[in-house]
């Protein structure tokens, strides 16, 4: 079976995005890398570069690189370049 990568494709790399993960976090990111496997792995996502978050915890930090998997992600929406 394929891995649903909710609809992000090699197209989207180095693109300014926002992105609406399951647990309600709203993202501005630069998409760095899709890891895509022939099959559903745990390592299955997206690497990304993060610009801003609506989280106030200072759990993340701007300008650092973070993983997410394909499955909590929601939505996304290109910004720009």
């Amino acid at each position: 079976m394929p891995v649903d990568t909710r609809g992000l494709n090699q197209g989207h790399v180095d693109k300014r995005m926002r992105v609406a993960l399951a647990d309600g976090e709203l993202l501005e990111i630069r998409l760095h890398e899709l890891t895509v496997c022939a099959k559903p792995e745990p390592c299955c996502g997206i690497t990304y570069v993060l610009i801003s978050t609506n989280r106030s915890d200072g759990k993340r930090d701007k300008g650092a690189a973070y993983w997410t998997a394909f499955g909590e992600i929601e939505r996304f929406q290109v910004l720009g370049d």
